[in-house]
């Protein structure tokens, strides 16, 4: 059985999946723009005689799938902001573990005096 892979050294696990999560979420919200853009030529180009049968599934489809892009980049927005607040709580854990091993130290020390 593989051994899994240390993470690289660097930024913590959390920051890197902030990170990607942030360049999906533009991915997505970029793609819900394109597929708005598209649907909007199509319903100014395609005269309303033809807006039948397939041609008007298609084009409700588009917009289905703009809402549901949309949706997920809403979401991810929600995503990134939970991972951003477990970020900044772990570094705040972070630096009062480092104050209190640090008093610990002094204090040892200063026993030893």
């Amino acid at each position: 059985m593989p051994h899994p892979t240390p993470p690289p050294q660097g930024k913590p696990q959390l920051a890197r999946a902030l990170e990607k999560n942030d360049a999906i979420q533009d991915t997505v919200e970029r793609s819900a723009q394109e597929l708005d853009l598209v649907n909007t030529v199509l319903e100014k180009g395609i005269p309303a005689a033809v807006k039948t049968g397939d041609v008007a599934m298609a084009l409700v489809k588009t917009v289905e799938l703009e809402d549901q892009i949309q949706q997920s980049a809403d979401e991810l927005a929600h995503v990134n902001e939970l991972l951003q607040q477990e970020i900044t709580e772990r570094e705040e854990l972070e630096q009062k573990l480092r104050d209190a091993e640090s008093e610990i130290a002094k204090k040892d020390s200063a026993d030893r005096s």
